[in-house]
């Protein structure tokens, strides 16, 4: 036995012994305090309160209404940071060509018909996580990252060449995140846009009316919570993050025809 797969076993080995202590220590650890802070207090109060219409979020999620209306404007910048890292990972490539028909055949034909039918149930799970964001455990970022799993599948059964075929080039997905960032933000201001034009006071990320400002997004979408603008939130937050997502794992998966042409170009620029 080689001595790295020695080092490997031990380390794994270490692994299971900690996490086994760390569980079986759990009963003898202090039991933690009952009490919760004002604002967790707030939180679970409010996210969903028809009592108090002027400050409840409508969203039986309580994670989600943290997210896209507590602090949306801080979920908005954690979003521009994905796109900024995919914007990175596209400046360190730049210059690669995508290269099509280079002969890959993918797995056993067994494979690709059990993928045909994973991939519409991925696809379809990917959008109920997100659209249901406001009422069950999910959201925007959990549906794209879901659904970028039907392209990591497809790149590793069909191959890189079936994805290019099916037109999800790294260019169109870039344009996709950018427009649905963009979709995002005219969400954001849209309360204060209309404020503005009616003379009433308004705020950008406003979501649902307060008591100083009468406007607001719609409570509800066919007698079902929609948490207002948390449901668009979650809708553009989706294709934001599978084409973010998707364009890494494209990157990622370049061949080493494209990803010496890239080399190449960034030897030219240097």
């Amino acid at each position: 036995m080689r001595r790295k797969d020695v080092v490997i076993a031990i380390s794994l080995s270490l692994l299971v012994l900690a996490m086994s202590i760390i569980i079986g220590a759990e009963q003898f650890t202090p039991i933690a305090s009952a009490v919760i802070r004002g604002l967790g207090e707030s939180y679970l109060m409010y996210s969903y309160n028809p009592w108090h219409a002027n400050m409840t979020v409508f969203s039986l999620n309580v994670v989600t209404a943290i997210i896209w209306d507590y602090r949306g404007l801080d979920t908005f910048y954690e979003t521009c940071v994905l796109l900024a890292s995919v914007v990175a990972l596209l400046a360190v490539l730049r210059g690669y060509g995508e290269v099509a028909r280079l002969g890959a055949q993918g797995l056993s034909d067994v494979v690709k018909a059990a993928t045909k039918l994973v991939i519409p149930l991925i696809a379809v799970y990917s959008v109920a996580t997100a659209l249901h964001g406001q009422l069950t455990p999910g959201g925007g970022f959990q549906g794209g990252a879901i659904a970028s799993v039907a392209i990591a599948l497809a790149i590793a059964v069909y191959s890189l060449d079936s994805v290019y075929r099916k037109g999800l080039s790294v260019s169109r997905l870039v344009v996709l995140r950018v427009l649905g960032l963009a979709c995002m933000l005219c969400i954001a201001v849209a309360l204060a846009l209309v404020g503005a034009l009616l003379g009433v006071k308004a705020y950008v990320f406003q979501n649902m009316a307060k008591e100083d400002s009468p406007i607001g997004m719609p409570k509800t979408l066919l007698d079902t919570p929609m948490a207002g603008a948390v449901l668009l939130y979650n809708t553009f937050e989706l294709v934001i993050a599978f084409s973010g997502l998707s364009t890494a794992l494209i990157m990622l998966s370049l061949r080493e025809e494209e990803l010496r042409k890239a080399i190449e170009v960034g030897e030219a620029y240097e």
